[in-house]
């Protein structure tokens, strides 16, 4: 069964780039439907130099309720300026700041059931609402927008498939995302997964309705990633799935991946899942039999 998109969160900044993925993402919210979540990331001012030198109780204080005053502009100056942005969808949304030293900001993104981000990342984001780090730390599945996109997605889908419990947590939580008449191709790269295990997740989703086609490629030795997205462009996907770091992430850093390059060049929209590797046991007992995992196939 997929799992209930009931909140989205769309991690934001103040760019050009930041309200069009607010747009997206209220799109995404009204057609699922569910709520929005803005997780609008704020710099928090400095004090000006005369303030720094203050001295004595009354003084400082001055400087303190200064600061605040100009922090609660700018956050109700964000706070309008995402309402205009939204208000056109009728979504029920909710405004959050989160300021660059928030030690809680990956827990705050992980309030939504989806998190929503651009790319190339949004140059006023802090380096804890990457697709990385939130993939990684949590424990939400990470949808990423290409700055350019502007089509609704969802209707040709594709299936980066190795049989990992990451991508078969990925798709579980792509099929709320599909639209009713929504195509999908299941593809395998070079020897990513058991040609049965893909044939048994089409007979699944078949038998939910999606129309689905299995597809073999050969990266012919210009990797994994590559052979996605040539797949991906041939098919005009608009949503391509993928198992998020189906290898330790200390592999994925030391010798690159399938997930770190996509992140770096997608041109389709991405949905990640990634399962921590204490929770894989888990996921292929709930899954039963998709096919045994192959957990190294993608680098």
């Amino acid at each position: 069964m997929p799992r209930s998109v009931r909140r989205v969160t769309v991690c934001l900044d103040g760019s050009p780039q930041g309200e069009a993925l607010v747009r997206q993402a209220a799109a995404l919210a009204r057609r699922l439907p569910a709520g929005l979540i803005g997780l609008r990331s704020l710099q928090r001012p400095s004090p000006s130099p005369a303030e720094t030198f203050a001295r004595g109780t009354g003084a400082i204080h001055e400087v303190l309720e200064h600061q605040a005053a100009q922090e609660q502009a700018l956050v109700l100056a964000a706070r309008n300026a995402f309402a205009a942005v939204v208000r056109p969808f009728g979504v029920e949304a909710e405004f959050r700041p989160v300021w660059n030293d928030d030690p809680q900001a990956i827990a705050r993104a992980a309030d939504g059931d989806l998190v929503v981000l651009g790319r190339p990342r949004l140059p006023g984001l802090p380096e804890a609402l990457t697709a990385e780090r939130l993939l990684l730390k949590a424990s939400r599945p990470v949808l990423v927008v290409p700055e350019d996109w502007d089509e609704d997605l969802g209707r040709r889908v594709l299936i980066g498939w190795n049989g990992s419990p990451a991508a078969r947590q990925a798709v579980d939580q792509a099929l709320g995302l599909m639209g009713p008449d929504a195509a999908v191709t299941i593809l395998i790269v070079d020897e990513a997964a058991a040609a049965e295990s893909a044939v048994e997740l089409a007979g699944t989703l078949g038998a939910a309705g999606v129309r689905t086609a299995v597809q073999r490629a050969d990266s012919h030795g210009d990797g994994v990633a590559e052979a996605i997205t040539a797949a991906a462009n041939a098919a005009r996907a608009d949503l391509v799935v993928l198992g998020g770091y189906s290898r330790s992430p200390s592999v994925e850093r030391w010798f690159g991946g399938v997930t770190r390059s996509l992140l770096a060049s997608a041109r389709h929209p991405l949905l990640l899942s990634h399962v921590p590797e204490a929770a894989r046991g888990a996921v292929i007992d709930n899954d039963g039999a998709a096919g045994p995992a192959t957990l190294a196939a993608y680098r």
